[in-house]
């Protein structure tokens, strides 16, 4: 065979070879590319997420309270944008509820003023359920002073208590870590038939086990036992604290708050 023929021949044999290695180094590459990647990582599963404490996640309802009347035409008791300042400011005591709470107030203010100097801010309707009250909070979170928030709520959600906890989350959302110091729940309308009498009663508990279960997970929430405390003669009709009530209601703040007269 000629040199050249040869020669011709084993560069076609190199080049073969050549193009071998690289034919495998890429599928070596590929087989790299293809190989199976580390497992994602599994996002935390969200709070709400996680089983719920049976109290919270039942539906205990009772049938016989009826339905929430229009509250959105009763009269706000509000203070104005300086007594919020003001109670910021000398870290004085917030108040936000119904008709509960107004009715209260101004001995709490007189009491509080007279004995220790503090100012008071209310944010009260009558007839306004806990969802509304807590949208107020919310928008005005910047207020709540250090001393933290009195809510006055939950007396007109006997109606619909299912889920009701969420509104105190909410609260506590926008405390920030602040106390927020909630009454229990105490409805009796005297004026009912027996079985609204009992539903009212019922509904009213299941609030408070709400709101307690709510309480074991969240130490800044303070359960201020209204319900467990009073007697006939601090209502006026069942719901609504009498003259005898409002004073009765005011120590318990006070002690809540650690604010007692001097």
């Amino acid at each position: 065979m000629p040199r050249s023929t040869l020669s011709s021949f084993s560069l076609l044999l190199a080049l073969v070879a050549v193009g071998a290695v690289a034919t495998q180094m890429i599928e070596d590459d590929v087989e790299l590319l293809a190989a199976p990647s580390a497992p994602t990582l599994t996002a935390p599963a969200p709070l709400a997420a996680e089983p719920l404490p049976q109290v919270l996640s039942e539906d205990r309802t009772a049938p016989g309270s009826g339905e929430l009347g229009e509250w959105r035409g009763t009269t706000l008791r509000t203070s104005d944008p300086a007594q919020f300042q003001a109670v910021k400011d000398a870290d004085g005591v917030l108040v936000v509820g119904d008709s509960i709470a107004r009715a209260a107030i101004d001995e709490l203010t007189a009491r509080l003023a007279s004995a220790h100097g503090l100012p008071v801010a209310v944010n009260a309707q009558p007839g306004r359920p806990t969802a509304p009250a807590v949208d107020w909070i919310v928008e005005n979170a910047a207020l709540i002073p250090d001393r933290g928030v009195v809510v006055v709520a939950g007396a007109n959600d006997i109606f619909a208590p299912l889920g009701w906890w969420r509104q105190v989350e909410r609260v506590l959302a926008a405390a920030d870590g602040r106390p927020v110091y909630w009454l229990t729940v105490h409805v009796d309308r005297w004026r009912g038939d027996a079985a609204q009498r009992e539903a009212d009663l019922q509904n009213s508990a299941w609030l408070n086990d709400q709101l307690r279960a709510v309480a074991a997970e969240h130490p800044n929430l303070v359960v201020v036992d209204w319900a467990g405390a009073l007697t006939d003669d601090w209502l006026s009709d069942g719901v609504h604290p009498s003259e005898a009530g409002v004073l009765a209601w005011c120590d318990l703040i006070g002690t809540a708050l650690g604010l007692t007269a001097s």
